[in-house]
């Protein structure tokens, strides 16, 4: 793991570090709430970036070339995978496109749930051009694979109810397994 001074500035090594702590918040979120659809929100993001994967091993399209080391924005670590999609960008769409609609509009306040996810998405997908881990292009293929993976699922969700039961049961069963080795 690098440390902030190794980036550009803290923003940049704050932004770089998301993947992170998104997962760690959806892990916790889904052991804290217990529900269905919180695992289901999971696997779908997972599955997105599984989705970009095999896109990107499919067009084998390079990241761009490292950047001089004058330049502000000089990657930290050079990535040694393809760069399109950005598997960063699919997940951010996917995490926005599905969140949006579930967070409550702020009434009073500009700094409600969803002006902080629309800032945090939108600051991470530049952060991944401004660290030159992926082309504009790249970054915005991203973030489409995932808005689509989030509409699809999402309809997937709510057009079968099974889904919830059949995840809500094993849900509860596994708790109840583990809850009953430990009383």
């Amino acid at each position: 793991m690098h440390r902030p001074s190794d980036y550009p500035s803290t923003l940049l090594w704050l932004l770089d570090e998301t993947h992170v702590t998104v997962t760690a918040g959806t892990a916790i979120a889904i052991l804290w709430t217990q529900k269905a659809h919180c695992l289901w929100f999971a696997a779908g993001a997972l599955g997105s970036t599984l989705i970009a994967r095999i896109i990107k091993k499919m067009i084998r399209q390079p990241r761009p070339p490292p950047s001089s080391p004058t330049t502000k924005a000089a990657p930290v670590r050079p990535k040694q995978t393809y760069g399109m999609p950005s598997t960063h960008s699919t997940a951010l769409g996917f995490y926005f496109t599905y969140m949006w609609p579930l967070l409550p509009l702020a009434t009073s306040s500009v700094w409600g749930e969803r002006a902080a996810l629309a800032v945090i998405t939108g600051l991470t997908l530049w952060s991944r051009v401004e660290l030159g881990y992926h082309t504009v292009t790249q970054v915005m293929v991203g973030t489409a694979v995932g808005v689509n993976s989030a509409l699809g699922w999402k309809a997937l969700w709510n057009s079968n109810s099974a889904i919830e039961i059949q995840l809500q049961t094993l849900i509860d069963t596994v708790r109840d397994k583990v809850v009953s080795r430990f009383s």
